[in-house]
């Protein structure tokens, strides 16, 4: 009987422990975010804390399934088996192309949208691309509009995470209270407007505790200041995605300064964004400590790109399709970049 109590008591203390130590890995976990190479596509895969994950675009279609791979590659990286979330910013290929083909590899929990569409004068192929991701989506699809939130699970003892969008479908977050423009947006210059569906692009902020992530898809110029002009609606943030692979009808200085962030990456491929006017633009930024880039932009001098160290992929043709990932510890208030082709690890306060 003696021997069976100590038995019973010795498994009561080891439960005890491993609960323990399992709220502690909890608590200890850290927000990821881990650009994949789509060779100038998007596809941006963030798992909370919470072990919950949402993807952002999924790249291009065809390539024998190259872009579904390399996502695929990135979830074991992060340890996951599943898709929670789905974000389509737009419909142009190299963002939703590739939905059809990793919905046939992996579950996807939910597909979100900017709404649904007719037709896409840019794309003469939509009505089938569209209806492909339709079909991968089973037809149910959540139309994102302004100032909506996707619900995340919150993992205990972490500070609070959520997702808030701030634009779709050429409409932005509307103003709390009316205010009058800045001497900057008054002097703002604007471009032609955009017909196409990058002025469409969801855009949302993630935070995490202090941390604030930026991912606007192929936003462009006006829509991007309406964002900030007459009010910022963003407000300012730790991480910024530059804008459409770093093109130059995007990233519009006057939302670049307002947001004052801290670190920029650039989702860009070896001939397509990486827009030298973009990259004067985010070296011009006072409070920009470091430009990252997808890959080196090879139509652009060495001067035009950002460092070879904070490069992911150097050479045109790269099999190797390193990833740039980002790591967040709210507990240390601080968020950390790493190169996966080189292992360079750079650190960054969290405002």
């Amino acid at each position: 009987m003696k021997r069976l109590f100590t038995i019973c008591l010795l498994i009561s203390l080891l439960a005890a422990i491993g609960i323990t130590s399992v709220l502690s890995q909890s608590a200890k976990r850290k927000l990821e975010i881990l650009y994949v190479d789509v060779e100038g596509g998007a596809a941006t895969l963030i798992v909370t804390p919470a072990g919950e994950s949402i993807l952002v675009d999924t790249g291009w279609p065809g390539f024998e399934g190259r872009d579904a791979k390399r996502i695929e590659a990135a979830m074991q990286a992060a340890n996951i088996t599943q898709i929670d979330h789905l974000i389509i910013t737009h419909y142009h290929t190299d963002h939703y192309g590739g939905v059809p083909e990793l919905a046939k590899r992996i579950k996807i929990g939910k597909f979100y949208d900017h709404g649904p569409m007719d037709s896409l004068p840019e794309d003469r192929t939509f009505a089938e691309k569209y209806a492909a991701y339709k079909a991968a989506a089973g037809g149910k699809t959540i139309t994102l509009h302004p100032s909506d939130t996707i619900a995340l699970k919150q993992a205990a003892g972490t500070p609070k995470i959520s997702v808030e969008v701030l634009a779709a479908a050429s409409e932005v977050k509307p103003m709390r209270v009316k205010a009058s423009p800045s001497k900057e947006c008054e002097a703002a210059t604007r471009q032609a407007d955009d017909p196409s569906d990058n002025a469409r692009s969801v855009v949302f902020v993630l935070r995490y505790g202090a941390f604030d992530f930026l991912d606007s898809g192929d936003l462009t110029w006006n829509i991007e200041q309406k964002l900030i002009c007459p009010t910022n609606l963003i407000g300012e943030i730790d991480l910024y995605q530059v804008a459409h692979h770093g093109a130059e009808t995007s990233n519009n200085p006057l939302l670049v300064n307002a947001i004052k962030p801290t670190v920029a990456i650039m989702n860009n491929g070896p001939r397509k964004g990486g827009h030298p006017n973009t990259v004067k633009t985010i070296r011009s930024t006072p409070t920009i400590k470091d430009l990252w880039q997808g890959h080196r932009n090879v139509g652009s001098t060495e001067e035009q790109n950002a460092p070879a160290e904070f490069i992911a992929n150097l050479e045109a043709q790269n099999d190797a399709a390193h990833m740039i990932r980002v790591s967040v510890d709210a507990a240390k208030k601080s968020f950390t970049v790493t190169n996966d082709r080189n292992k360079l690890s750079k650190s960054y306060a969290i405002k």
